[in-house]
C-alpha cells in the first residue's frame, strides 16, 4: 500500500480537504452534515489533540494524521480507490480545502452512497457461523426511521 506524502501541507487543510471529499456511509447518514468544513473548523478539531478520525459528522474518514504520510487504505476502501490521493492532489493544486473538484468528488460519492443505503435500509442484522468463524452483518432496519429522512434529503438534491 502506497502512502501519501503530507509534507508541506498544513494538517488542518488536509483534514478539511479529506472531510470535504468524503461521504456519509450507511448509518453515518444519521449524523451527516452537508456543510463543508473550513480550515478553521479543522484546526479547532485538531487542537483537541485527536489525530485519528474514524467518522466525522457522519462522513467516513479512517485516517491518521499524526505523521508526515497518510496511509489511505481505510479512506479509499470506503470512499473509493484513489479518493484520498485525489483529495490531496486537489488541495496541492488549488490550496482550497473545498475546491470545485473536491465538491464534485463528495457529491458523486454521497449520491451513490445514498442510493446504496436506501437499497439496504430494511436489512436485518444477521449472524453466520462458518466453522470457527462468526460473521455478523449489521443491518439498518433498526435505524431506518432515522436514516430514511436524511437519505431522502440527499437524494432530493439531484
Amino acid at each position: 500500500m502506497n502512502t501519501i506524502s503530507l509534507t508541506g501541507l498544513d494538517k488542518a487543510d488536509v483534514l478539511a480537504a479529506l472531510y470535504n471529499a468524503s461521504k456519509p456511509l450507511r448509518a453515518g447518514f444519521i449524523d451527516y452534515d452537508k456543510k463543508p468544513m473550513t480550515r478553521e473548523e479543522a484546526q479547532s478539531i485538531l487542537d483537541c489533540g485527536d489525530t485519528y478520525f474514524d467518522y466525522l459528522q457522519g462522513r467516513v474518514m479512517k485516517v491518521d494524521l499524526s505523521g508526515d504520510t497518510l496511509n489511505p487504505g481505510g479512506y479509499d476502501r470506503d470512499n473509493g480507490g484513489g479518493a484520498a490521493q485525489k483529495a490531496i492532489n486537489n488541495l496541492r493544486k488549488t490550496s482550497d480545502v473545498n475546491s470545485v473538484e473536491t465538491q464534485a468528488q463528495h457529491y458523486a460519492a454521497t449520491q451513490a452512497s445514498a442510493e446504496e443505503t436506501m437499497r439496504d435500509v430494511n436489512s436485518e442484522t444477521s449472524t453466520r457461523h462458518d466453522g470457527e468463524n462468526v460473521t455478523v452483518s449489521l443491518g439498518l432496519s433498526d435505524l431506518a426511521e432515522k436514516i430514511i429522512p436524511k437519505v431522502d434529503e440527499v437524494l432530493g438534491e439531484k
